[in-house]
C-alpha cells in the first residue's frame, strides 16, 4: 500500500531496505498489501498479514480503527477479511471499504484495497453479469490508486489478476511486470511467469522467472505448481510430477489437479487425468480452464455431447472468451449441431464482425443446412464474398490473420464442402487430401476431419483420415468405429440400390429406393448408374436427368469402373440429342 506518513511506532517505513522488505514479504497470496503507518502499533498487524495469520491481523486492525484518520487501518482490515475468503468476511470487508470511502474518499490505499475485494468477491459470484460488474470495478479501482500513486503493489497485483480472469492476458503483462518492479519476490515472479506461459507455454522468460522464484522461497507452492507446468511443456512429464509433490496437500489448489492432470494425460492415463480434472473443478468450480481440458478430453473420446456441455459451463464462467466460442462453435459444426455452431459464431462476429474464422465458420454452418434442407440459407454467398474481402484486404496491409494455418485448411475444408454441394467430387477430393495427409499424425486432426468429411457424405475422404488414424494406438478404437459408420452406410447404399435395380417396371419406386441409397452414401457410384439407366434407357426417356446420373457417376466413380467407358459413350450421344432437340 501506499506510504502516506511515517511512524516511529511503525516497522515498515524506518528505513528504505526494511521498507523494501516488507514489500516483497506482503504478497504470500495474490493481491496482499502493506498497510499503511499510522498511530499506534500497526506495524504488529502489519507482520500478522505479512505471515498469513488473517484472524489476528483482523484483530489488530480492528483495535486501531478507532484512532485512524488516515485510512490504512480499514484498509488493512478490508485486505485481512477479504483473505479470509468466506462469503461472510467479504461481505464485511466491502462494509468496512464502504465507511472508510466516506471518511477517505482521497486515500488510493483505500481504493487500492476495494479493487483486491471486488476481485475477491468476483471469484464468489456465480452470475456471469455480476461476476463481470465486480471485475470492472476492480480494475476501474485499481487504475485510479495507480495514477496516484503507481507503487501501490497490491494495485498493480490484482490489476493484472483481474485482466487475466476477463481473458486478457497479454493486457495483464504490464501491471504484473510493474508488481516485479516494485518487489521482486516469489509471489510476484510466478503472477508474471503464469501470464507469460499462458501466452506462450514454452516461454524462456516464464522458465527463468520460475526458477527465481524458486531460488527465492524454496516452499512456495505456486512456484513448484509453475515449474512442473514448465517441464511439462518440456515434454519432461516424469520431472513435472515430482516437482508437483514437492507441494503439501494443504497448497495443492485448483490448479495442482489440473496440471497433474495434464501429465497423466501426457503419460497416456484418460481416467487418472479425468478424475484429476474432475477434482480441480471440485476444489474451484469458477476454474475454467479445468472444464476446458475436460472437454477436450470427452472429445478425443468422441463424446461430443459432454464436451459441449463442458465448454457451456466454461462460458457461464468466462463468456466474452471469444477463442473458446470458437473452439465450441467448431466442436457443434463437426457434431452437426448446427443451430449452437450458428449461435456461437454469431456471438463471436457480434463483438469481431471482421473475424475471418468466424465468418468462414458461419458459411459452412450455411452449407450444411443447405444440404439439409435443400437450399441454401439466405446471405451464404454474401458471407464468402465478404470472408474473401478481409483476407484479401489484411493481406495487402501486410498482417498476419490470427490463426492463419487453421484459417487457410478452413477454407479448404468450405472449397471442398462447396464442390461436394456441386457434386464436383474429384475436385473435393483434391482439395481434401492434402490436407488430410499434413495430419496423417495428428490424431486429434485425423478424428475430425474424419468426422467432417462423413458428416459432408465425403466418405472417400473419411475413410483416408481414419486409415491413418487407425495406425495410432491411441485412437485406433475410434478410427474403427469411424470406418465401420462408414460400412454402414455404404451397406445401407447398396441395399436400396438393389432395391431400386429390382423395381424399375414402378420407375417412381426405382427412383425413390436410388435416391434412399444416395442418403447413405452421397458418392455411390452403382446408385447413379441406375438412375443413369433408368432414365436413359426405360420408356419415358428424361434425357437431361440422365445426363446428370451419368455426370455424377463419373465424378464418383473409380477409373478402373467396368461402366465408365459405357456411361462416356452414351454421354456424348445424350449431349449431342439435347442440341439436336433444341434445333
Amino acid at each position: 500500500m501506499k506510504k502516506q506518513q511515517k511512524s516511529k511506532n511503525s516497522k515498515l517505513f524506518r528505513v528504505t531496505k526494511q521498507a523494501v522488505l516488507v514489500w516483497a514479504l506482503l504478497s504470500l497470496l495474490a493481491g496482499s498489501t502493506a498497510t499503511l503507518a499510522i498511530a499506534g502499533d500497526i506495524s504488529q498487524a502489519d507482520e500478522y498479514l505479512i505471515k498469513n495469520q488473517f484472524n489476528k491481523a483482523e484483530e489488530a486492525y480492528r483495535e486501531l480503527i478507532e484512532s485512524d484518520d488516515t485510512g490504512d487501518a480499514f484498509a488493512g482490515l478490508a485486505v485481512a477479511l477479504a483473505k479470509q475468503g468466506t462469503p461472510a468476511k467479504i461481505l464485511e470487508a466491502e462494509r468496512i471499504l464502504k465507511k472508510a470511502h466516506d471518511k477517505f474518499s482521497d486515500n488510493a490505499n483505500v481504493m487500492a484495497a476495494a479493487g483486491y475485494v471486488s476481485f475477491v468477491h468476483s471469484k464468489a459470484v456465480a452470475s456471469p453479469a455480476k461476476r463481470d460488474q465486480f471485475l470492472g470495478a476492480s480494475e476501474n479501482l485499481c487504475k485510479r490508486a495507480i495514477k496516484m500513486d503507481p507503487s501501490i503493489l497490491i494495485a498493480q497485483q490484482t490489476l493484472g489478476l483481474v485482466r487475466v480472469a476477463q481473458d486478457d492476458v497479454q493486457g495483464a503483462i504490464e501491471p504484473l511486470r510493474k508488481s516485479v518492479e516494485i518487489a521482486e519476490n516469489a509471489v510476484n515472479l510466478s503472477l508474471l511467469a503464469q501470464a507469460l506461459l499462458k501466452l506462450n507455454p514454452k516461454d524462456t522468460e516464464a522458465a527463468e522467472l520460475v526458477d527465481k522464484a524458486l531460488a527465492l522461497k524454496a516452499d512456495y507452492p505456486q512456484a513448484h505448481i509453475d515449474k512442473a507446468v514448465v517441464l511439462l511443456n518440456q515434454d519432461k512429464p516424469e520431472d513435472a510430477f515430482l516437482e508437483l509433490k514437492c507441494v503439501p496437500e494443504s497448497g495443492r489448489n485448483t490448479e495442482w489437479f489440473q496440471v497433474q492432470g495434464d501429465i497423466y494425460k501426457k503419460q497416456g492415463d484418460g481416467p487418472a487425468s479425468l478424475a484429476s480434472w474432475k477434482e480441480s473443478v471440485r476444489v474451484e468450480p469458477h476454474n475454467p480452464d479445468s472444464y476446458r481440458h475436460l472437454a477436450e478430453y470427452h472429445t478425443m473420446r468422441g463424446d461430443g455431447e459432454l464436451a459441449i456441455s463442458e465448454m457451456h459451463d466454461a462460458l457461464e464462467i468466462l463468456p466474452n472468451d471469444l477463442p473458446l466460442r470458437m473452439q465450441l462453435a467448431e466442436l457443434a459444426l463437426r457434431e452437426d449441431k448446427l443451430d449452437v455452431a450458428e449461435s456461437e459464431y454469431r456471438t463471436v462476429l457480434a463483438s469481431q464482425e471482421d473475424d475471418p474464422a468466424a465468418l468462414l465458420g458461419l458459411s459452412r454452418v450455411y452449407y450444411k443446412k443447405g444440404r439439409k434442407e435443400g437450399q441454401y440459407p439466405a446471405g451464404w454467398q454474401q458471407l464468402l464474398d465478404k470472408l474473401q474481402t478481409v483476407v484479401t484486404e489484411q493481406s495487402v496491409r501486410g498482417q498476419v490473420v490470427d490463426g492463419a494455418k487453421n484459417l487457410t485448411e478452413n477454407i479448404k475444408l468450405n472449397e471442398s464442402e462447396k464442390a461436394l454441394s456441386q457434386k464436383k467430387f474429384r475436385e473435393a477430393h483434391k482439395i481434401i487430401t492434402p490436407v488430410i495427409d499434413a495430419h496423417r499424425t495428428d490424431p486429434y486432426e485425423l478424428l475430425t476431419l474424419g468426422e467432417q468429411c462423413f458428416n459432408d457424405g465425403d466418405f472417400h475422404s473419411a475413410e483416408r483420415a481414419y486409415n491413418y488414424a487407425k495406425e495410432i494406438p491411441e485412437v485406433a478404437p475410434r478410427a474403427e468405429q469411424g470406418l465401420s459408420k462408414i460400412t454402414s452406410q455404404r451397406d445401407e447404399a447398396k441395399r436400396y440400390t438393389k432395391l431400386g435395380d429390382a423395381t424399375w417396371s414402378l420407375p417412381e419406386v426405382a427412383v425413390d429406393n436410388y435416391k434412399h441409397a444416395l442418403i447413405h452414401d452421397p458418392e455411390y457410384p452403382p446408385a447413379y448408374y441406375g438412375l443413369y439407366g433408368l432414365f436413359s434407357k426405360s420408356k419415358n426417356v428424361d434425357v437431361e436427368r440422365a445426363i446428370d446420373n451419368a455426370v455424377n457417376f463419373l465424378e464418383s466413380a473409380d477409373d478402373s469402373n467396368a461402366y465408365r467407358k459405357e456411361v462416356e459413350q452414351n454421354l456424348e450421344k445424350l449431349r449431342k440429342k439435347i442440341v439436336k432437340d433444341k434445333k
